[in-house]
């Protein structure tokens, strides 16, 4: 790894392990097992729906991805999943810090 791409990943971690962003990856996760389960352990008489969920919680980033091939198709949800985590991060990150601002100067 160079020098360049250490920072980069130390702020990925840094913005990936806040509360918010865990929460929607755990969120996403319930997703894929609940469509996982439904695929597997439900016998519907029609195909089952339940595989758009995956899309919709990843995205709009997932929806990039939507029309490529197969193989392809599923690197949607998995970049999805991370590039709004990584913005929820973000915003969380920017938030925090201007709600500690505001506290810390009384008026």
């Amino acid at each position: 790894m160079t020098t360049s791409a250490r920072p980069l990943a130390a702020t990925a971690r840094r913005l990936l392990l806040r509360p918010l962003p865990l929460a929607y990856l755990a969120l996403v996760a319930a997703v894929v097992c609940w469509v996982l389960a439904d695929h597997y352990l439900v016998a519907h008489a029609d195909a089952s729906m339940a595989g758009v969920w995956i899309f919709f919680s990843t995205a709009p980033v997932s929806m990039i991805f939507a029309g490529l091939p197969a193989a392809r198709f599923w690197a949607g949800p998995v970049v999805g999943a991370l590039v709004n985590a990584l913005v929820l991060g973000i915003l969380a990150e920017r938030f925090g810090q201007a709600g500690r601002r505001s506290h810390s100067h009384p008026a």
